[in-house]
């Protein structure tokens, strides 16, 4: 950076000592010294409003890791907040606005309205996190009190409060982000129960080299189905692949009709990483790696929103079981599935 700044100054301010001349002295040391610390202050100016800086303090949280995400492209990878002592700082070049997606270690979501050179200021609680204070921009501030509005609202209500505040900044980025809020809602109701089958899934190729995997509930040569979601940046979630290679072992005394087709599907944004788990952990079956998290088509579909989580299906493709804790939700119905016929 400074060696670009005195390339600069070279060149601005060579001509203007020269036209300097007749003024003497006191015209040149001006150029110098003056015209090089506005040049310099002029230069600072320009970058650092092409940065976006969250700062942030948390009541009742020493130590924690957030994550932070873009749907839009301002980031182009999973990113690590890391607080210490209850405080945090995050800086990251923006050129245009940017909506991030903060992520708290118990998996829930904070949005954050992004503008190149905000400085946006979070203040909370960690026994309250639904009622952190977020300052710094419009529309920060207008997301906050409408928040802290409606805290203790019941759902009904919250709704009509939504579709308010929409109609009335149908413009604003909380509207857009107010509006898929609202279509997660009508997903999540939707969400599938035990004894429903499964609506056809097509996974589309991910970055990792994976073809289309069509999971049809109409295909006669179905086998059980075991959906498998997880991310290496939910460290709990990795132990999945363990569960699931357990269960390839035990279905492979079967019958090939019967044996359990397992499909593993990463939520993960950092290539490296998940790569590295995908040898580590042996998943050596049908696996897919989709970076937008819970906005991939998926995750939209199955209304996923908690990792890890499983969906166990039969070869009619119906649900026999689903939840995120394997031994509770999961293994008692594998085991009948899996239970060798006499």
């Amino acid at each position: 950076m400074l060696r670009f700044v005195k390339q600069l100054l070279a060149k601005v301010t060579a001509p203007s000592l020269t036209g300097c001349e007749e003024g003497g002295t006191e015209c040149s040391a001006w150029t110098r010294s003056g015209g090089e610390s506005f040049l310099l202050l002029l230069f600072l100016s320009c970058t650092s409003s092409q940065t976006f800086r969250l700062t942030g303090t948390i009541e009742n949280l020493r130590q924690a890791d957030f994550y932070v995400y873009s749907i839009d492209g301002s980031l182009a990878q999973l990113d690590t907040i890391h607080v210490m002592e209850g405080e945090f700082e995050w800086e990251v070049p923006l050129h245009d606005e940017a909506t991030f997606y903060l992520i708290y270690p118990n998996l829930n979501e904070q949005v954050i309205f992004a503008r190149p050179g905000d400085h946006v200021r979070f203040k909370g609680d960690a026994n309250q996190l639904r009622g952190v204070s977020i300052k710094g921009n419009p529309e920060n501030e207008a997301f906050t009190r409408f928040r802290q509005e409606n805290l203790k609202v019941k759902p009904d209500s919250l709704q009509r409060a939504i579709r308010a505040f929409i109609q009335a900044y149908p413009e604003s980025r909380v509207s857009s982000y107010l509006q898929r809020q609202l279509t997660l809602e009508r997903s999540t109701s939707s969400r599938l129960r035990v004894g429903q089958k499964l609506p056809d899934i097509i996974l589309p190729p991910d970055s990792a080299g994976g073809d289309t995997l069509r999971l049809l509930s109409t295909d006669s040569a179905a086998r059980p189905l075991l959906l498998q979601f997880w991310a290496t940046w939910k460290g709990e979630s990795r132990t999945a692949a363990h569960y699931v290679r357990e269960a390839i072992r035990k279905s492979e005394k079967l019958p090939k009709a019967r044996r359990l087709q397992p499909v593993s599907i990463s939520l993960d944004f950092d290539a490296k990483q998940y790569a590295y788990s995908v040898r580590a952990d042996s998943i050596d079956y049908d696996r897919r790696c989709y970076p937008q998290i819970w906005d991939a088509p998926i995750c939209e579909l199955l209304a996923i929103q908690t990792i890890p989580y499983y969906i166990l299906a039969d070869s009619a493709r119906k649900v026999v079981a689903l939840g995120s804790d394997w031994k509770k939700d999961i293994q008692p119905e594998l085991d009948k599935l899996l239970k060798p016929k006499k």
